[in-house]
């Protein structure tokens, strides 16, 4: 028997939905299985007695399902899993999605009996599995390829070099744990059965250069050349399942550095979408990657088409330059990916000659490009505080007409800078990465009009001096402008490196806003041949100092004068604000995991942020810390200083209000 008691004919398209919903309550009623037609907001519209004992109405969907969540995947996905606790017993099942013409529906089946959950619970693991097992190879390939590169005693001429190899030997470590933590938590019953999770508010810009540090070392063992470009060139905030994006994003790029030649090229595009009638603002995501490996194989595409539900509309001729077959367990997880996201991917070949008149036949395929787009969500980054977009510029714009390329990972520290610049009225292409500042660089319309570039020391993938020495290189890019360093620790050796390619000046962090701009200026208009930097002190340049020989308190007085000067009291705090955060994330982080391979590299993000942003005191603390790393000494002294030095300065900072 098959309720309809919810179901009345205003809810329907009248005679044109009435063979659907015959058809679904003929497929209900014949279910052994517990079923039930139910709307986004878990109204019941079809359940048979199977059901209804279980009392799955919706009250019922409410408190035993996610079911906002579960609507959301499956519309999405066509169809995931489902998992609920109806007292002792455990059942398993899926959730269908079904358009009923007016509206959506969402088809909800129920295993049977135990043997049948079990057999459910099983497959969903051994399928979770095999798909983090194989994601698993990529950043077991990057442990290996940076020990090799550690190990090679010819690749580190300096002490410098030697340092940032063990930590990017270090990262791949980590990288790799994490991926082993997910295999033994499915293994444990730790993670949902069902592998349902919730969407996620993230940075889908982020992700995609935390990809990229991890393949960098693969890409650099094989001689790949890695290119990126963003459309827009911003950090974008969605809302979504990342794991999925991470698959997917991991597999089409991971394949092509493996197997795709020479050079990649990844390029990612955001783009706002007509907002539907719920109003939710989307966003259509489309990540390209491009490569020099010779074009994908028919069979891996008919394979990763087949497994996406698509047709291609020409299979081309196989030839010998197609002839290489790539491996299918990287294909198989895209597809996978892909599906939960509801995307599509396009496939096409590069070809050697450009012009489209010629027979595609005759024309030698020289690489593969991958187009895949999904749509999310958009969001806004989460407690976001007062952006550089709302402050009010210098009224004089000393840098109006310079434009400026600035390479930071840290995201408070890039920010500031940049606002910094932006506030001068120069124009800011800010970078998280040397391979993004490169890629950049390619663009004439950038490269033309580019006067400067600024950039920290201590980057991921490359470092600072590696980034400028790839600019110098002899046919790498056609720009010969001045280079400028960011440093938190000068010293002679990294006066030295940077001389020998070809930096124009080094500055000290931390630096005022006035003293940066005026630097800037000098260098431009007193540009020559000398490839010799200076060092460039800022005025207060206080060394390291214990809090109980600090004058100032918790907050530099004479840099703390100077942003409320140039930002206001509103822009100054709330970038004291995100400093303050990411020296409470260090804590935060060596609390909870530890010592771990990132730790260095957060310590001295967070020592730069603050040190730029006048928080002295906090600054003490890090730099304290930081010694205390590079000397492999415990940090746990340091910590309940820090944990004071927080306190101390968040009120300081309240206090400016």
């Amino acid at each position: 028997m098959v309720s309809k008691a919810a179901f009345t004919p205003s809810e329907t398209a009248g005679t044109a939905m009435r063979p659907i919903i015959n058809t679904i309550a003929r497929l209900i009623a014949t279910d052994r299985r517990p079923s039930i037609l139910a709307s986004e907001s878990g109204k019941v519209l079809l359940a048979n007695a199977a059901a209804q004992r279980l009392h799955l109405d919706q009250a019922g969907i409410h408190d035993a399902l996610d079911w906002p969540a579960l609507c959301i995947q499956a519309q999405r996905a066509g169809s995931t899993a489902a998992s609920l606790s109806l007292g002792s017993t455990e059942l398993e099942g899926e959730v269908v999605h079904v358009s009923l013409c007016v509206g959506e529906g969402y088809l909800l089946r129920l295993s049977e009996n135990d043997h049948e959950a079990t057999w459910l619970r099983n497959r969903a693991r051994a399928a979770t599995l095999m798909r983090v097992a194989h994601d698993l190879r990529t950043p077991i390939q990057s442990l290996l390829a940076t020990a090799d590169n550690v190990l090679n005693e010819t690749a580190h001429e300096t002490a410098a070099d030697k340092a940032a190899a063990r930590q990017e030997l270090h990262h791949s470590a980590e990288l790799a744990l994490d991926h082993i933590s997910n295999i033994l938590g499915v293994i444990r019953g730790e993670q949902s059965v069902t592998g349902l999770q919730p969407d996620e508010t993230f940075n889908i810009t982020e992700e995609l250069r935390t990809l990229l540090m991890m393949i960098a070392p693969i890409a650099r063992k094989q001689n790949v050349d890695l290119k990126l470009w963003l459309d827009p060139h911003d950090d974008i905030w969605v809302h979504g399942p990342v794991r999925f994006v991470r698959a997917a994003f991991q597999n089409m790029i991971d394949n092509s550095v493996k197997y795709g030649g020479g050079a990649v090229e990844i390029g990612l595009s955001c783009h706002p979408l007509p907002s539907p009638t719920d109003e939710t603002d989307r966003l259509m995501i489309t990540l390209t990657v491009s490569d020099l490996g010779g074009g994908l194989p028919p069979e891996q595409k008919a394979r990763l088409f087949e497994a996406l539900g698509q047709t291609e509309a020409r299979q081309p001729t196989v030839t010998a330059a197609t002839a290489n077959a790539r491996p299918s367990a990287g294909m198989n997880v895209l597809a996978h990916a892909l599906r939960q996201l509801g995307g599509k991917i396009h496939v096409s070949d590069r070809y050697a000659v450009s012009d489209s008149t010629q027979d595609t036949e005759h024309r030698p395929v020289i690489g593969t490009t991958m187009h895949a787009t999904v749509t999310l969500q958009k969001s806004e980054q989460p407690n976001r505080l007062q952006t550089p977009a709302t402050l009010q510029p210098l009224s004089d714009a000393p840098l109006a007409g310079i434009s400026v390329i600035l390479v930071e990972d840290s995201p408070s520290s890039r920010d500031w800078i940049r606002h910094i610049l932006e506030s001068a009225g120069a124009q800011v292409w800010a970078t998280g990465n040397g391979v993004e500042a490169l890629s950049l660089l390619e663009r004439p319309e950038i490269a033309h009009t580019l006067d400067l570039i600024l950039t920290d020391m201590t980057l991921p993938y490359m470092s600072g001096i590696e980034f400028a020495q790839r600019i110098r290189q002899q046919g790498q890019t056609h720009w010969n402008g001045p280079i400028v360093a960011l440093t938190a620790h000068v010293a002679d050796s990294i006066l030295n490196a940077c001389s020998k390619v070809g930096i124009a000046q080094v500055l000290e962090k931390p630096i005022q806003p006035a003293e940066l701009r005026n630097t800037l200026l000098r260098i431009l208009s007193t540009r020559s041949d000398s490839d010799a930097p200076q060092r460039t002190a800022p005025e207060t340049a206080p060394a390291p100092q214990d809090e109980s020989q600090t004058t100032d308190g918790p907050l530099k007085a004479r840099i703390v004068e100077d942003l409320l000067s140039q930002l206001g009291r509103a822009g100054a705090i709330s970038f004291m604000q995100r400093a303050h955060s990411e020296a409470v994330s260090v804590l935060s982080n060596l609390q909870q995991e530890g010592v771990g391979p990132d730790t260095g590299r957060m310590l001295h993000a967070a020592t730069g942020a603050c040190s730029l942003t006048g928080l002295g005191e906090l600054e003490s603390c890090l730099r304290a810390m930081e010694c205390a790393f590079d000397g492999g000494a415990p940090l746990s002294p340091c910590e309940e200083r820090l944990k004071v030095a927080l306190t101390r300065t968040k009120d300081a900072i309240d206090a400016l209000n």
